[in-house]
């Protein structure tokens, strides 16, 4: 993906996935810090190694943002994103609150599909030609593939809007939306297959796409 991205934003996103890896480290521990002090610390560039985006690349960054929270911890893009989403200085239109649920989808899935992958793997998934376990690794696979698509998709919306072509980007916004949708169903299916109820219902958020009857306009 990052060949769709440029220098500057390919840096910013490194940065991003740094800092929440860091979320955890109980000698630099940023787990205090809530969405407000999160996103003012990234979108200020108060990380190593980066720079502030231009005002132009700040939407992707955003969906950056979104997307390597939720990688980290699906509770954590959720939350990430209602505050950005709710926020009054710098507050998402819908179609920039849709590129980054879809980084947020992408995020979570990719989450899911390494979470799953070490449960199946304990359980012997990888060492079996039997069909169910080939069932297993082409549902994981299918999360990786669908992250890379709705991410494709998330940069294309930001890039239209980029270029001010809000019509066009509001167009093609169902067609996201239900491939965000899409992608958070299977995502959730997989987590709750490999994982367990319980563990979806702790470590996954609540499905937050519109419904089929509301689409966003420009």
């Amino acid at each position: 993906m990052e060949g769709f991205w440029t220098e500057a934003e390919a840096a910013f996103r490194r940065s991003a996935a740094e800092y929440f890896r860091r979320h955890d480290d109980p000698e630099r521990s940023t787990a205090a810090a809530g969405p407000a002090e999160i996103w003012r610390a990234l979108e200020g560039a108060q990380v190593p190694g980066a720079t502030a985006l231009p005002s132009r690349a700040r939407l992707i960054g955003r969906v950056s943002v979104c997307d390597e929270a939720a990688c980290h911890d699906p509770r954590l893009g959720s939350d990430l994103l209602t505050w950005r989403a709710g926020a009054g200085e710098g507050r998402l239109d819908p179609l920039e609150e849709l590129a980054c649920r879809l980084g947020r989808s992408a995020g979570t899935a990719d989450h899911i599909a390494a979470a799953g992958a070490l449960a199946a793997r304990a359980r012997g998934s990888f060492s079996s030609s039997l069909m169910g376990c080939r069932e297993v690794q082409e549902s994981l696979a299918g999360l990786v593939s669908g992250a890379g698509l709705v991410r494709l998709g998330a940069c294309r919306l930001c890039r239209l809007l980029e270029r001010g072509e809000r019509e066009q980007a509001g167009r093609e916004s169902a067609g996201l939306e239900d491939l965000a949708r899409a992608l958070l169903a299977e995502t959730r299916a997989v987590a709750r297959s490999l994982l367990g109820d319980p563990w979806a219902a702790i470590h996954l958020p609540a499905d937050d796409p519109l419904s089929p009857d509301e689409r966003i306009t420009s």
